[in-house]
C-alpha cells in the first residue's frame, strides 16, 4: 500500500470518513525523487477535518526499549496505550541505557540480545499491533547511536586523521623511517572521562602523505611552519622510508594516517559492541543496512505500513578529524587542489569530536602555517560535510525508497552546511537538547527543509539535562508552541519508556535516561503511566494534533531569507536569543537552576564568530518578528540556485520578498555572483551591518576575495540595495516590506509561523510568549477580506468579529489566523468567548483545608510546598477545600481565578466537576455551577514527582541515586494561589 493511502486509510478508520477531508490527491514537491512512492500528499486547510483533529497527525514518541528484555503482551498493550491516548505512532528504540550492567545473568542476556531472531520477532508483533491500532512505526537505524553494531570490524568503521612527526636538521642527507603511529597516540579512552572506545591495533593505520616543512618558531604548544618550504614527499615514501636531503635549518617531518577511531557505538544493546560504521562510505553503509533492513529479517512486509521511517540520531562522532578512503580525491574535485601539503593546519585533538567539542574548541593548533590557515579548514570542512550529504544522508534516502521507506535524520553534530543537509533528508529532523533550544537552532533545520520542499519536520522534543521530573503539562505546550514558531510541524516526544520494573529500580520503573546505574545523566525524559501528568496527556496531544494539521496544510511561507555563511557549524555555537524563553529548557520564575549548559565555545582566545553573529543578528529579528514578518535563514547552494520573479527571490518553487546578508565575516564567491545578480534584476537586499570583503576558500584566494567584494560593491549600487549599520535604523526598511499579513502595531511578545494555502490562503501561527495578557492586531492584504481565529486548545473556528484583525491572546498562548477570500459554513463556527481578563474580583478565599496523602492541614492558607518542611519532599495530589458565600445576580458571569498553580488543577463546584486547567491561565467560567448561600469548592492539584524523589536520595535510598545532592532543586508545589472568584465584566 502507498504511505499516502495508508495515511489516508488511517484517517479513514479514526473519523469515519472515507478519506481525510481536505486532502488534495496531487504530490506534494517533495520527495519526488522514488517514483514508486508518494510518500506525503498536498492538502489544503479543510475546517472540517480540523474539527475531527484525526490522530494521524499527532505526535510519535520515542519508545524504548529495555535491549530486548520485552514481552508480546506488554508491546501489544503499549502500542493500544499510546493509541488511545493520542499518539500517531512510536519510534522503536532498543538500547542499554540506565540498566543494571552488573544485574541479574538471565535478564542481561535479554537486555543484551538485539539483533537476535527473538528481537525481530518482538519487532514483527509491534508492526502487527500498530498496523491494527492504525499507528505510525518508526525504527532507529539499529541499537543506540550513531549507527554501528557488532558486524562493524575497524576496517569498515568511521575512520580519523591523524599524525606523527618528528624533527630533523639540516643540511644533509637523511635515510629514516617515517614518523609512525604510537599505540597510546590517536585514541581519546587513555584521557577520556567518556570510555566510548575500543583501542585499535595501529597495524589499520593507513598512510595519506608525508610533508616536510621548516620550523619558524615554537611556542605555546605550536611550532609555527614556513609555508612556502612545504613539500609533499610521498612519493619518496618507499617501504616506509624516506631518504631525502634536508636543506639547512629545522624541519618538520609530519607522517598523516587513516586509522579507525575506535569509537563505539552509545548505549548499544549488544555485546561485543562493534563499532560505529563510516558515515562516509556509502558501500560500507550498504552492507550495515542490508543487515539491519534486509529480507532475512522478516520485516519487508511492513515497509510503508506501518513501518514509515528509519531513523539516524544526531551525528555524535568522537573523532579528532574526520576522514575518508575517498577524501583526497574527492577534495581535489570539488576544491581543485591537493590537500595533502595542507594537511598540518587541519590537525587538532577533539576538532570532530561533539560531546566535547564546546569544552576544547579553544584549544591550540599544534601546527600553523599563518593567518590563512581557516581558509583550509573551511575547504576541509566543506568536504566533510560534501561527503556526509553524498555518502551518508542522500545514500540512505536511495536504500531506503528502493524498500518503500524514508530516512528521518537529525543532521547536525558534524562541522558541516547544516541547512543544505538537513534538506536533503527525507524527514529532517531537529531536537530542543542540541543548541540549548534556542529559536536559531531550531530555524536552522526547519530553513533547510522549507528550501528543499520537505513537508514534515520532525522534533526531538522536551528533554533537557539536569531537569529530571521538571516537565509539566504547561511546559510541553509552551515547549511545542515555540517550536511550532520555528516551524517544527511534527513533536517526537522523548521519550516513552517501556513499562520495566525488576526491583532495582524506584516505584515509577526504569526512567532510561535518569537512573541510579547513571545517575549523571538525569535528564528530562519519562513520557508514560508512571509520569504524574499522563493521566492528561491525550489533552495535550489533541492540542498538538490540530496544530500539526494546520501547520502541515500547504507549503510553508517566509517573507525573508538571512544569509547564513557557516560550514564548521555545530550547535552550540547559537547564542540565545535575548528575548526567547526556554532557553536550555528552564521555565524562569517557575523552575528552580539545575545544570549549567554548554560553556560558551572560543577558538584561540576569541568569542566564537559564529556565536558572535547570532548575537549580532538577534536585533534585527526581533524588529522582523515584532512587525510580523516571516523569516528563514539561507544556506550558499540555495542562494545561488536562486532566480528572480516579478521581483521576487525564488529558490525550489518557494517565493521571498527580500533577502538579509548581516554583518558577514565571508561569502561564498559563487554566492556572491548571483547576490550579484539578483540586485541588477532589483531584488530588495538589505546589508545589515558590515558588507562582505572575502570569500572564504584558499584556491587563489586573493584574486577571489577581490572578486567577492567587487559582486558586493555592485550590489549595494543597486537602487533596492539598502545599507543599515544600526538598529535603530532598521524600522523604515521594514516598514517598507511587502507583506500579506503583518502586524499593525509592534507586538514584541510574538513568535509567528506561516503556511501558504493552493487558492492563496493563507495560516498563520501567533504566540505569545510573555506570561500576560496580549492584544495583537494585523493587516491583511487586498484578497485576504475574510479572516477566522482558529484555535487549536478547543478546536473551535470564529470569525473575526469588526473591521480590525485582533485578538487577544492569554498568557503564553498561542492562536491561528486563517485569512481567505472564501467564507467557512456558518455551521462550522462558534462564538468567541469573552475574555477573563477584565474581570472583576468579588472574593478571594483565603483559608483552605489541605490533604497530601496522610497528611491534612485545617483552616490553611496558601503556600509552596517547598517552603514546607514537612511537605517540601512531598509529591501525589493535594487536595483543597473551601466553602464560600456569593450573592448570584442574575445573567452575570462568574469567573474562577487560582493564581499560581503548580501544576494541574481539576475544580469540582458543589460535588460536580466544574473543569481541569491545564496551563495558564488557570481560570474558568463556573457560573452554571453556583447556587445562592454555601458553596464547596474542591481543586485537586497535581505536582511534579522530582521533590519526593530528591527526599528519597536524601534518606539514602540507592534507587534514587540520580537525585543525590539536589536538594537546591526543589519544584514548586501546591496550590499558591491567590484563589478569586470574579465578576465577568460585559464589554
Amino acid at each position: 500500500m502507498k504511505i499516502r493511502k495508508y495515511l489516508l486509510a488511517l484517517s479513514a478508520g479514526i473519523t469515519g470518513t472515507a478519506c481525510i477531508c481536505g486532502f488534495t490527491l496531487y504530490t506534494h514537491p517533495a520527495l519526488v525523487k522514488n517514483q514508486k512512492k508518494e510518500f506525503f500528499s498536498y492538502y489544503d486547510f479543510n475546517p472540517a477535518t480540523f474539527r475531527k483533529a484525526p490522530r494521524a497527525f499527532g505526535p510519535l514518541t520515542r519508545w524504548w526499549w529495555p535491549g530486548n528484555d520485552v514481552t508480546d503482551s506488554e508491546l501489544k498493550r503499549e502500542i493500544n496505550m499510546f493509541a488511545e491516548n493520542g499518539f500517531a505512532g512510536v519510534e522503536v528504540q532498543p538500547l542499554f541505557e540506565g540498566l543494571n550492567e552488573k544485574g541479574n545473568t538471565d535478564r542481561l542476556q535479554k537486555q543484551l540480545s538485539w539483533d537476535t531472531p527473538s528481537f525481530y520477532e518482538h519487532i514483527r508483533v509491534v508492526m502487527q499491533a500498530a498496523r491494527k491500532a492504525g499507528m505510525i512505526v518508526d525504527m532507529n537505524a539499529g541499537s543506540g547511536w550513531p549507527i554501528g553494531g557488532p558486524q562493524v570490524t575497524p576496517d569498515s568503521s568511521i575512520m580519523t586523521l591523524t599524525y606523527a612527526d618528528t624533527l630533523v636538521t639540516g643540511a644533509r642527507q637523511i635515510s629514516i623511517q617515517i614518523p609512525r603511529l604510537k599505540q597510546a597516540g590517536f585514541t581519546i579512552n587513555s584521557k577520556s572521562p567518556l570510555q566510548f572506545y575500543q583501542t585499535v591495533s595501529v597495524d589499520y593505520a593507513k598512510l595519506q602523505g608525508l610533508v616536510v616543512a621548516k620550523v619558524v618558531k615554537q611556542e605555546n604548544g605550536q611550532t609555527f611552519l614556513d609555508p612556502n618550504t612545504v613539500k609533499n614527499l610521498t612519493s619518496k615514501v618507499t617501504n616506509n622510508q624516506l631518504s631525502w636531503q634536508v636543506p639547512e635549518g629545522n624541519w618538520k617531518v609530519i607522517s598523516f594516517w587513516s586509522m579507525p577511531d575506535g569509537e563505539l557505538p552509545k548505549a548499544i544493546a549488544s555485546r561485543p559492541m562493534g563499532f560505529v560504521a563510516d558515515f562516509f562510505n556509502a558501500e560500507k553503509l550498504r552492507v550495515r543496512y542490508n543487515h539491519l533492513f534486509g529480507p532475512a529479517n522478516g520485516l519487508e512486509t511492513y515497509y510503508g505500513n506501518p513501518l514509515r521511517a528509519i531513523f539516524n540520531d544526531s551525528y555524535e562522532f568522537m573523532t579528532d578529524r574526520h576522514y575518508a578512503d575517498s577524501f583526497l580525491s574527492f577534495f581535489k574535485q570539488q576544491r581543485g587542489y591537493d590537500m595533502v601539503p595542507f594537511f598540518a593546519p587541519n590537525i587538532r585533538k577533539f576538532y570532530n569530536n561533539a560531546y566535547i567539542l564546546p569544552y576544547t574548541a579553544d584549544l591550540p593548533f599544534p601546527f600553523v602555517y599563518g593567518d590563512d590557515d581557516w581558509r583550509l579548514r573551511y575547504d576541509y570542512d566543506l568536504t566533510v560535510s560534501e561527503l556526509l550529504k553524498t555518502q551518508f544522508i542522500q545514500f540512505s534516502n536511495q536504500w531506503l525508497h528502493q524498500k518503500g521507506l524514508l530516512h528521518r535524520t537529525q543532521a547536525y553534530g558534524a562541522r558541516m552546511d547544516v541547512i543544505g543537509n538537513s534538506g536533503e533528508a527525507d524527514i529532517p529532523e531537529t531536537e530542543q537538547l542540541a543548541g540549548n533550544n534556542s529559536e536559531g537552532f531550531l530555524k536552522l533545520i526547519a530553513s533547510g527543509a522549507h528550501l528543499n520542499n520537505k513537508p514534515i519536520i520532525t522534533q526531538e522534543s522536551f528533554v533537557f539535562r539536569g531537569l529530571a521530573e521538571m516537565t509539566t503539562l504547561q511546559k510541553i505546550k509552551l515547549l511545542a508552541d515555540k517550536s511550532f514558531a520555528a516551524g517544527v510541524n511534527q513533536i517526537i516526544y522523548h521519550g516513552s519508556p517501556y513499562k520495566y520494573q525488576t526491583g532495582e529500580f524506584g516505584k515509577e520503573g526504569w526512567n532510561t535516561f535518569s537512573s541510579p546505574f547513571k545517575p549523571g545523566n538525569n535528564f528530562s525524559s519519562n513520557f508514560n503511566e508512571s509520569s504524574p501528568f499522563w493521566k492528561d496527556i491525550k489533552t495535550i496531544n489533541k492540542y498538538i494534533t490540530r496544530s500539526q494539521y494546520l501547520l502541515q496544510a500547504g507549503r510553508p511561507h517566509a517573507d525573508v531569507l538571512i544569509y547564513f555563511p557557516f560550514i564548521d557549524f555545530y550547535p552550540e555555537q547559537v547564542s540565545a536569543n535575548p528575548k526567547e524563553i526556554l532557553v536550555s529548557g528552564r521555565f524562569k520564575g517557575v523552575e528552580p537552576e539545575g545544570s549549567p549548559g554548554f560553556p560558551s565555545a572560543k577558538e584561540s582566545g576569541k568569542i566564537d564568530q559564529t556565536k558572535q553573529w547570532f548575537t549580532d543578528l538577534w536585533p534585527l529579528i526581533n524588529k522582523l518578528e515584532a512587525a510580523g514578518i516571516t523569516w528563514d535563514f539561507v544556506n550558499d547552494d540555495a542562494l545561488q540556485k536562486a532566480t528572480l520573479q516579478q521581483g521576487e527571490i525564488v529558490i525550489n518553487n518557494n517565493k521571498y520578498s527580500s533577502l538579509v546578508l548581516s554583518n558577514l565575516p565571508y561569502m561564498q564567491m559563487l554566492t556572491a555572483e548571483n547576490v550579484n545578480r539578483l540586485s541588477k534584476g532589483k531584488a530588495r537586499l538589505l546589508i545589515f551591518g558590515n558588507a562582505p570583503t572575502k570569500q572564504p576558500s584558499y584556491l587563489n584566494f586573493k584574486e577571489n576575495d577581490a572578486k567577492t567584494a567587487q559582486f558586493i560593491q555592485v550590489a549595494l549600487s543597486q537602487p533596492n540595495t539598502k545599507q543599515i549599520k544600526n538598529e535603530e535604523s532598521l524600522d523604515g526598511w521594514i516598514a517598507q516590506l511587502p507583506a500579506v499579513l503583518r502586524f499593525s502595531k509592534p507586538a514584541d511578545f510574538t513568535r509567528a509561523t506561516e503556511r501558504l494555502m493552493n487558492d492563496g490562503s493563507r495560516i498563520k501561527f501567533i504566540w505569545n510568549e510573555s506570561d500576560h495578557w496580549q492584544t495583537i492586531s494585523l493587516m491583511a492584504g487586498a484578497g485576504y477580506e475574510k479572516p477566522y481565529w482558529i484555535n487549536a486548545e478547543n478546536g473551535t473556528i470564529t470569525k473575526n468579529n469588526g473591521n480590525s484583525i485582533s485578538y487577544l491572546l492569554p498568557p503564553y498562548g498561542s492562536i491561528f489566523l486563517y485569512t481567505t477570500q472564501s467564507s467557512i459554513p456558518e455551521n462550522m463556527l462558534s462564538s468567541e468567548p469573552p475574555s477573563f481578563q477584565h474581570a472583576t474580583d468579588l472574593l478571594k478565599l483565603d483559608t483552605w483545608d489541605i490533604k497530601i496523602g496522610d497528611t491534612v492541614l485545617y483552616h490553611s492558607g496558601l503556600f509552596d510546598w517547598k517552603n514546607n518542611r514537612a511537605l517540601q519532599y512531598r509529591s501525589g495530589a493535594g487536595i483543597y477545600t473551601s466553602t464560600f458565600k456569593l450573592p448570584l445576580k442574575t445573567g452575570k458571569k462568574y469567573v474562577l481565578d487560582l493564581g499560581a498553580v503548580c501544576f494541574t488543577a481539576e475544580i469540582m463546584i458543589n460535588g460536580k466537576p466544574a473543569g481541569k486547567r491545564l496551563w495558564a491561565p488557570y481560570q474558568l467560567d463556573i457560573t452554571s455551577f453556583l447556587k445562592t448561600g454555601n458553596n464547596k469548592i474542591e481543586v485537586r492539584i497535581t505536582p511534579t514527582s522530582r521533590n519526593e524523589f530528591i527526599g528519597e536520595a536524601m534518606k539514602g535510598n540507592s534507587k534514587y541515586a540520580q537525585y543525590k545532592g539536589q536538594e537546591k532543586t526543589l519544584m514548586p508545589a501546591g496550590l499558591v494561589g491567590p484563589v478569586t472568584i470574579k465578576l465577568l465584566n460585559s464589554r
